[in-house]
């Protein structure tokens, strides 16, 4: 009895830890990329102009949750969506690649 219920527990356990990661992002690639943008901007607006992240760390949030809110995207989404393309590295090489691009005219 005792085995089953070890036995019971790995498969739980298992079955937990098996999450689907080929799941859809939230948002839209174009959306997501958009939004990305914008929020890679601010980042390196502050990083240039105030180098230590302790400075503007909490500015740097209002800023991000502002052009969130603007787009209609929770903080949870774009997350989901990130971590999406964190794994699928070459569909998140190709949105930095157009970014770039977009940039670099």
């Amino acid at each position: 009895m005792n085995l089953m219920k070890v036995i019971f527990l790995v498969l739980v356990l298992v079955l937990i830890s098996c999450e689907n990661t080929d799941i859809a992002p939230p948002i839209s690639r174009e959306k997501f990329k958009s939004v990305y943008s914008e929020i890679m901007i601010l980042e390196s607006y502050y990083q240039l102009n105030f180098r230590n992240t302790n400075i503007y760390k909490d500015s740097l949030l209002k800023s991000v949750n502002h052009v969130l809110e603007k787009n209609k995207v929770s903080f949870e989404d774009f997350e989901k969506t990130f971590n999406y393309y964190s794994r699928h590295q070459e569909e998140f090489q190709g949105i930095n690649t157009e970014l770039i691009e977009l940039y670099s005219k």
